[in-house]
């Protein structure tokens, strides 16, 4: 029998890494995730898991930027997720394209190692954490209704909550010993 080398799997590590160093080179959050295949919960519409965290990433990047360039300007977010496990589940008997959300029975767990770098990359702070909401459905309901038309959206919240609790840039010119 014939053995064939797997050429798609490089090709499709290539264009990950691609995609990778795109949205790094235009943002200042950067995502890279640790064998996606072996994730709780990351298959999105039939994707497979390494298709699903290309479009994770491109999607979150963009909209986590604006918060990490608020929270620490001019600093660079570096997420590297060990673990996900997205809100809601899809039922397979009756949709692979809708995620159903019970009541939060299915929290949303976002476990990632993260490093944020001044713009002369300097690491400021790094660490071990994770992002957690099993409530995410009731805390959003004075927003417009955005769940059907934006993807990861109760995601995306959860990170933007976990960014503006845990990042924060040093004021520059402050030390401890400067006197007023």
């Amino acid at each position: 029998m014939k053995k064939h080398f797997p050429w798609h799997l490089i090709g499709m590590l290539l264009a990950v890494s691609a995609v990778s160093s795109a949205v790094a080179a235009s943002s200042n959050v950067v995502m890279t995730f640790v064998h996606p295949e072996r994730f709780t919960d990351f298959r999105v519409q039939d994707r497979n898991e390494w298709d699903s965290a290309t479009w994770f990433m491109r999607n979150m990047t963009e909209a986590l930027a604006p918060t990490v360039a608020q929270q620490a300007p001019g600093c660079t977010l570096a997420f590297r997720f060990t673990d996900i496990d997205l809100g809601g589940r899809y039922r397979r008997n009756l949709s692979n394209h809708v995620r159903f959300y019970d009541n939060g029975r299915e929290p949303i767990r976002l476990y990632f190692d993260y490093t944020l770098s001044d713009p002369r990359g300097r690491v400021i702070a790094s660490g071990s954490d994770s992002a957690t909401d099993a409530a995410y459905l009731g805390k959003y309901t004075s927003e417009p209704v955005k769940l059907p038309f934006e993807e990861f959206y109760f995601e995306k919240k959860t990170l933007i909550s976990w960014i503006k609790t845990k990042i924060h840039a040093p004021r520059a010119g402050v030390n401890s010993g400067e006197k007023n």
